[in-house]
């Protein structure tokens, strides 16, 4: 058990720390990607997505703004397991993972490291911190699929 806490405190602290799709909203201002908002009226996250896809299927995925360490890394690992999915799989691991932050019956195969946030319901003051970048990148999908 303290193995697996420390590998997922570890991974969470890594993606916080270092987000491998994070840039700058001066970058963001500067790229032609389908962009969504999300942010959370009772703390500082604040997510916008950018996502670039062709023929349904994601080829980059970046975010910018400003998140807990919740918010961030699983914000970040979210944007890793999504690139080169289509969106209509994209939307199903998304739906997945909300299942899982809120306490329902989820299936981890597709989670990959987000599994490690699989207790965030028990906290109800994280479960938004959780959720916040996560729907800035549906919102950009949908806003994508509105556009087509």
């Amino acid at each position: 058990m303290t193995k697996n806490f420390d590998l997922a405190q570890q991974t969470i602290i890594d993606h916080y720390e270092n987000p491998r799709n994070k840039i700058s909203k001066s970058k963001a201002a500067k790229i032609k990607y389908v962009n969504g908002h999300s942010d959370s009226p009772s703390c500082i996250d604040n997510i916008d997505a950018y996502i670039k896809i062709k023929n349904q299927r994601i080829l980059d995925l970046k975010f910018s703004g400003i998140g807990c360490a919740i918010c961030t890394s699983s914000t970040d690992i979210m944007t890793i397991i999504l690139k080169n999915k289509t969106t209509k799989k994209a939307k199903e691991i998304i739906d997945n993972y909300n299942k899982m932050i809120l306490g329902k019956k989820f299936d981890k195969t597709t989670l990959h490291e987000l599994f490690f946030y699989r207790n965030v319901y028990k906290q109800s003051n994280r479960i938004k911190c959780a959720l916040v970048g996560i729907q800035a990148i549906k919102n950009a999908i949908e806003k994508y699929e509105k556009s087509k």
